[in-house]
């Protein structure tokens, strides 16, 4: 699978780290000198975002809200805060699910995950 490819799929499967929002491919240029490259893109955050399986990101916005988790104590900016704390978890259950086998490069294998609710 080519890289276009494997964006595309991407892109149909996972949301935004921060906001939850649907990804697309777009071509991003790095420099005014002709550097550019294909990266997946959130829209509505504006910025350029690997993102994370849906599933990974309800569980994190559900532990961020029901624990009260707080990874950025001295931030003020409400909502930016929530959002950041969220991707933070993403980034802790993604590496978890990476290292138990639950998660790959085609995304979450459900059947297993079932094995951990």
């Amino acid at each position: 699978m080519g890289e276009s490819e494997y964006l595309t799929e991407r892109a149909g499967r996972c949301v935004c780290k921060l906001c939850g929002g649907k990804l697309e491919k777009k071509v991003i240029v790095y420099n005014k000198y002709g550097g550019s490259g294909l990266e997946l893109y959130c829209p509505n955050c504006q910025k350029i975002e690997y993102g994370t399986e849906p599933e990974i990101y309800n569980l994190a916005s559900e532990f961020v809200e029901t624990v009260e988790f707080d990874y950025f104590p001295d931030m003020d900016d409400e909502d930016r805060h929530q959002k950041l704390n969220v991707a933070k978890v993403c980034d802790i259950l993604g590496w978890i699910y990476r290292r138990t086998g639950v998660l790959d490069e085609k995304g979450l294998h459900k059947d297993q995950l079932a094995e951990f609710e």
